[in-house]
């Protein structure tokens, strides 16, 4: 896929900025410090992703998606689907937004769907059903 065709799809249609891409790169270093190679693994790829975001994005430099990204790229992909069916909760149409956050943090989905004058209590309630029941619990 090109990386001006997964934009369209998969971005909120603003811009990307090198402060996204260096909010990846701090994520990265973050991992790092800690020594989680799997945190390490998942944000390089992120850091690739949002560079060629970002390029696209400010010099319209297009071409396939970089390798080194894929596990990335499927992230934001799955996520996609997530977000439609949080939509399609409280009402909205599934397509309203390519936005592809971190839909496991409640404070985002609060502030996403605020932008569609959703409020917080049905923002929650969305949560809740959709986001929680995906969450693996943990046997002691």
């Amino acid at each position: 896929m090109l990386i001006s065709e997964y934009t369209k799809e998969y971005t909120a249609d603003k811009g990307i900025y090198f402060k996204d891409v260096w909010s990846e790169i701090k994520e990265f270093f973050i991992e790092i410090l800690k020594l989680n190679m799997t945190g390490i693994k998942e944000e390089f790829g992120d850091v690739f992703h949002f560079l060629q975001l970002w390029l696209y994005s400010q010099y319209k430099i297009d071409g396939q998606i970089w390798r080194i990204t894929d596990y990335s790229v499927n992230k934001f992909i799955d996520r996609k689907k997530v977000w439609q069916e949080i939509y399609e909760f409280v009402g909205l149409d599934k397509n309203i937004s390519g936005y592809v956050g971190n839909y496991k943090k409640s404070e985002k989905v609060v502030k996403q769907l605020s932008k569609f004058n959703v409020n917080s209590e049905k923002a929650e309630a969305a949560y809740n059903s959709i986001v929680l029941r995906r969450i693996p619990k943990i046997s002691p």
